[in-house]
């Protein structure tokens, strides 16, 4: 498919850009981009790479620059999902990509630019490949899964006290969209704080086949509906008696 070869380009150039320049470089911080964050350099050299391989296919909504171009169809970007974990040097960062036809997402592809994995849904396949060759592979619930992951757990007062007296262990990552892309292979994906469209649109999208709560300050997904109620009953709970 055209538009899958397209985001498959595009992150193989922002991955050999990550890899072939200076680190200090791409880390220089600049103004503050369109959704709210201090944008570095890396952020507005990827996007720009998403403009030149995707413009084709629709407006580009970033996270850097908000919407580029008018379109009926909207190609939704964070050029760096992870950019603290890249700064940090912590292996854990990548990009999403969404496409929107008509308001409703149809194609998604979430890619870890740190090993070069991407997960990419579309109408009937949710598969997992390379950036570096073609072969695939179909994604499936991990029934073997022990652990969930908190994104955001710095800003929560309640929910560790919870989860640690469930017994539900957590990793927090920091970067949403590839967490949410690996919702099919932990216990949950669990989410506190300001949520924006460009850091979950493709993520979410490859969750609908999974258990889904959203509201304006939480996000959560999970393949287990026991490890599911617990969590978003105890947060409507909580939201209901204004501890939330």
């Amino acid at each position: 498919m055209e538009f899958l070869h397209s985001v498959i380009d595009a992150n193989l150039e922002i991955y050999h850009l990550l890899q072939n320049s200076a680190h200090n470089l791409l880390c220089e911080k600049l103004s503050k981009g369109f959704g709210g964050d201090i944008s570095i350099k890396a952020d507005l050299k990827a996007e720009s790479i998403f403009v030149k391989h995707l413009k084709k296919f629709g407006a580009i909504y970033s996270e850097e620059s908000g919407m580029i171009g008018k379109n009926s169809d909207i190609i939704i970007v964070d050029p760096i999902d992870g950019s603290e974990n890249f700064i940090s040097n912590i292996p854990y960062f990548g990009t999403s990509v969404a496409r929107q036809k008509n308001g409703v997402v149809t194609h998604a592809v979430v890619t870890n630019l740190s090993n070069g994995s991407l997960h990419v849904r579309s109408f009937d396949t949710f598969q997992k490949r390379s950036l570096f060759n073609s072969e695939t592979e179909n994604i499936f619930p991990n029934a073997f899964s022990s652990v969930g992951i908190f994104e955001k757990s710095y800003n929560s007062d309640k929910l560790h006290d919870f989860l640690k007296n469930e017994r539900l262990k957590y990793r927090s990552m920091g970067a949403l969209a590839l967490s949410l892309g690996m919702a099919h292979e932990v216990n949950f994906v669990l989410y506190e704080g300001k949520i924006r469209e460009f850091d979950i649109a493709g993520g979410w999208y490859m969750c609908e086949d999974l258990f889904r709560f959203r509201n304006d300050n939480f996000l959560l997904v999970s393949k287990d509906k026991g490890i599911f109620d617990k969590i978003s009953n105890f947060i409507k709970e909580q939201s209901i008696n204004g501890f939330f």
